[in-house]
């Protein structure tokens, strides 16, 4: 104990080493995807919003828009927000003209996109319901055939007209269902619900379709509904776009790839693995199709992992312990080709001077010579 004891400063410093070399070193893989990620050009916001402005899709190119104007670098944001006020003043422009077509908002349907928007305008009141039940019912009068869930959502969108701060989905559904946007899983629970009179789940269903609305456009709800077999998948979908600000903007760039992996996670929504395949997955969508491909291929798996030092950091600091980690593991990054031969470098030092001092020791205590260490 004595001899370890008059080693102590060696040896505290032989595990300062040891420790750091075992963190920068273990996190090489990590390390490695995030460079080969950080080197892929990133997204192109202006180019995506004026494509999504040229189709129609104004609520969509906003949303993009606003993701590129929270990451994108200095030198992209003015053309960025150039798109953006040039897709506000024609979306501005397109709906007051979208006021004026009536036949959208009598029949409930049309071939146009200028009639569509009327008809689910006019779902955005109760008379919009009364129509549809109206020419549901007139439907099965006249053929015996009719669409069940229009019928049903009609219903319910009478029936919310008590809970205002959902009466709007049901029209939203009704949309996505006349699009063919609703998957055949995500209907069928929809009228069984409905026919059960489940108010308490159709209501929550109604809250999740509304979260998704808002943080992704009307038009990108109704869009990833394409994805959702299940109420289930719904709320994941909408708990992903809640818990991260840019999530909207990764769905709607991921598609599906996306959507799958966010219905298959397990964890709970403020797990560590969970949070960390939600930035992997956001990260990858910054750098469009390139970053997607490597997404696809594995690439985000090893940054999927919490960080090494995570478990540490929450032992001793209570809160953004992980964030800490993420950024301290982001800054040595770019340094981690010098850093690692370094730390071994230091180790092997310390690892010989406790050497040369122990037979130094062991030299003098035996007569051979006095002691220099």
């Amino acid at each position: 104990m004595t001899r370890l004891w008059r080693a102590k400063w060696g040896l505290l410093r032989l595990a300062l080493a040891a420790f750091l070399l075992w963190v920068v070193a273990a996190d090489t893989g990590a390390r490695l995807a995030r460079l080969q990620l950080a080197a892929m050009p990133d997204f192109d916001y202006a180019a995506e919003v004026a494509y999504l402005r040229a189709a129609g899709r104004y609520g969509e190119a906003v949303m993009v828009a606003d993701a590129g104007l929270a990451s994108a670098d200095a030198e992209a944001q003015p053309a960025i927000e150039r798109e953006r006020a040039a897709t506000v003043d024609e979306q501005g422009s397109y709906l007051r003209r979208a006021k004026d077509l009536g036949l959208g908002a009598l029949s409930g349907q049309g071939t146009s996109l200028e009639s569509l928007i009327g008809a689910v305008a006019a779902d955005f009141f109760i008379v919009g319901d009364i129509r549809d039940l109206v020419i549901q019912g007139g439907r099965w009068v006249v053929d015996g055939e009719t669409d069940e869930l229009i019928l049903v959502l009609s219903g319910v969108g009478v029936a919310t007209t008590v809970a205002p701060e959902v009466d709007w989905v049901p029209a939203l559904l009704k949309a996505a269902r006349k699009a063919g946007a609703m998957t055949r899983g995500l209907g069928e629970w929809v009228l069984r619900a409905a026919k059960s009179a489940n108010k308490d789940a159709l209501l929550a269903f109604c809250r999740d379709v509304k979260t998704l609305a808002e943080k992704a456009s009307p038009g990108g709800a109704a869009r990833l509904l394409r994805h959702a077999e299940t109420p289930e998948d719904v709320a994941k979908l909408a708990r992903f776009v809640e818990r991260n600000p840019a999530g909207a903007f990764a769905l709607h760039v991921s598609g599906r790839h996306g959507t799958d992996l966010v219905k298959g996670t397990a964890r709970a929504a403020d797990d560590a693995a969970t949070l960390a395949a939600d930035r992997v997955l956001i990260a990858a969508a910054k750098k469009g199709e390139r970053g997607l491909a490597w997404h696809r291929a594995g690439g985000w798996r090893p940054l999927a992992r919490p960080h090494l030092v995570v478990g540490v950091a929450k032992a001793l600091w209570k809160g953004n312990a992980e964030e800490l980690a993420a950024r301290l593991a982001a800054a040595l990054d770019p340094r981690g080709w010098w850093l690692v031969p370094l730390l071994g470098a230091w180790v092997v030092f310390e690892l010989t001077l406790l050497a040369w001092r122990a037979r130094a020791q062991a030299a003098f205590r035996s007569g051979l010579g006095p002691a220099t260490a």
